[in-house]
């Protein structure tokens, strides 16, 4: 149930990052918010489920805005694999940590990408612009901070309802006693 719930999280930010973050003007940057979305997964989630999860919304991005056909999943997972093995090493679960984290983690992605075109399609070929990454680092940070703690509080929420024994929206009365 926590993947579903990952899921639709998601795809609402996917919906808002095609669309509406769109009409954002460029000198503002566009906040990539399922990615900040991914990071969370890999630092709050067991492996297994987390697995699961990134690859699912790693082929959701590939349908919506994907250039190259599975370069969005080999992407999220590398970027769990970089912050599970972290988190063996360091406690990453602390809110300090996980914006610092996304941000060397879009870092590295950003090369990656640029890197991956290059070498799929040299003919087309992304722009690399050193003041658009650093804006977009910075987007990230700030967009973070405030993400990271609805996020937290959803999660904390939806733990709260699991562990109680009842999910959101279930009765917990007997409604045929009277």
């Amino acid at each position: 149930m926590l993947i579903v719930l990952f899921l639709l999280l998601g795809i609402l930010s996917i919906v808002l990052q095609t669309t509406l973050l769109q009409l954002l003007p460029p000198w503002l940057g566009k906040p990539d918010i399922l990615f900040l979305l991914v990071v969370y997964i890999s630092c709050r989630t067991d492996l297994l489920r987390g697995l699961v999860t990134i690859l699912l919304l790693g082929f959701l991005m590939d349908v919506f805005s994907g250039v190259f056909l599975g370069l969005y999943p080999v992407i999220y997972l590398l970027v769990f694999a970089f912050i599970k093995g972290i988190s063996r090493r360091v406690a990453i679960n602390d809110f300090a940590y996980q914006v610092p984290l996304a941000v060397i983690s879009y870092l590295f992605v950003s090369i990656g990408m640029f890197l991956f075109s290059y070498a799929l399609g040299p003919e087309t070929l992304p722009g690399w612009s050193w003041g658009t990454i650093l804006l977009q680092l910075l987007l990230l940070a700030v967009v973070g901070v405030p993400l990271f703690g609805i996020l937290g509080s959803i999660l904390d929420r939806y733990r709260s309802f699991s562990a109680a024994g009842r999910l959101p929206g279930s009765r917990t009365t007997n409604r045929f006693k009277r």
